[in-house]
């Protein structure tokens, strides 16, 4: 289970060393795509598999099934990780997420997402203020 928070830096070029930790759990070739709110996800290969089983069990004749399906396929790439422990994230997601050099690389149970560091703080502080009434409407918590 991926879990953690750890703040990085992007170099130069847009590359990311993955924590130890994180590379022993994703392997040698990560799947990145846009995540649903301004970061990117990251999944091991196995876990990108079953991602698109879900995809593929949506109708496509439903608008908001295709869109989603299409931003998170058409966005995706295999990314190997380097002798370092690098992955190259691709410009059009490091602009997505507004990503330019201090991130934040959270484990998230299934996947890894990479914040702008700043966008990750004002993200978290915001649902901390309303943690308690969240944690009220989530259904099994």
């Amino acid at each position: 289970m991926l879990v953690g928070t750890y703040d990085h830096r992007l170099d130069s070029k847009g590359r990311l060393v993955l924590p130890v930790r994180f590379r022993q759990e994703l392997g040698a070739v990560v799947v990145c795509t846009i995540g649903i709110d301004r970061c990117i996800s990251l999944y091991a290969t196995e876990k990108w598999e079953k991602m698109l089983e879900k995809l593929q069990q949506l109708p496509f004749s439903k608008g908001k099934s295709r869109d989603l399906m299409r931003l998170i396929l058409s966005n995706a790439s295999e990314l190997q990780v380097d002798s370092a422990g690098r992955i190259l994230v691709p410009a059009i997601l490091r602009e997505h997420a507004h990503l330019e050099a201090d991130i934040s690389l959270l484990g998230v149970s299934d996947h890894l997402e990479l914040w702008d560091r700043n966008l990750w703080l004002e993200y978290r502080n915001r649902v901390m203020d309303v943690l308690p009434e969240i944690a009220e409407e989530v259904e099994g918590f």
